[in-house]
């Protein structure tokens, strides 16, 4: 199982333009409009160079995040958890 570590917080105008199409398809996957002052989390899962958004929004629960990293074979980190 891989393993998804926080990598930044910050609004959806500032994600890096090589983090930004994972944004853009998570964001059209749950039918969403991007705002540019939206919050988003940025997980990113050790040993790829996959990264997984999290939009802070409508937060789901914590219990919800990680079914979903269940299904793409990740855990969130303690220290992520905790932030």
């Amino acid at each position: 199982m891989h393993v998804a570590r926080l990598v930044a917080i910050t609004e959806v105008k500032n994600v890096p333009p090589d983090i930004r199409p994972f944004v853009e398809f998570k964001a059209a996957v749950e039918e969403r409009q991007l705002d540019d002052k939206e919050l988003v989390a940025v997980l990113n899962i050790d040993s790829t160079t996959c990264y997984f958004p999290v939009f802070l929004k409508n937060p789901q629960t914590m219990a919800q995040l990680e079914k979903e990293l269940e299904a793409q074979d990740a855990r969130l980190t303690v220290d992520s958890k905790e932030t």
